[in-house]
């Protein structure tokens, strides 16, 4: 019973330890961090965010340009598609409308014939 109890003391006085270790390297890193704060020079930091902001704003530029044009080129080839489709498809309607007349012409020969039984036989 003894040991049980002297290895749970040991168990806490390590956790103590480590915790106490802890906080002093923390206020330590927290001590060096406000030394070297006054040495960070901000005008060159604000220097360089403002041209990170340029850079960023010209690649942004760059790219709605370049997605405007390839919008209108979409748009092009999208309507010379559509123009030969559409032409393709008056040419169809051209064809089948004198198609259709053809055998207008036709049938109207062969009424002729029916009503005219002495001109020739019809087959």
């Amino acid at each position: 019973m003894l040991k049980k109890i002297l290895a749970v003391g040991v168990i806490a006085s390590v956790g103590v330890a480590a915790y106490l270790a802890s906080k002093k390297v923390d206020s330590e890193k927290i001590s060096d961090l406000k030394e070297k704060l006054p040495k960070i020079e901000t005008g060159k930091v604000k220097e360089n965010i403002f041209k990170q902001k340029e850079e960023v704003e010209e690649r942004i530029t760059q790219l709605a340009t370049k997605i405007a044009d390839t919008a209108k080129e979409l748009i092009e080839k999208g309507s010379e598609l559509a123009n030969d489709k559409k032409q393709a498809l008056v040419e169809l309607i051209e064809d089948a409308k004198k198609a259709i007349q053809e055998e207008r012409e036709r049938l109207k020969e062969i009424r002729a014939r029916l009503d005219n039984p002495e001109d020739e036989e019809v087959i």
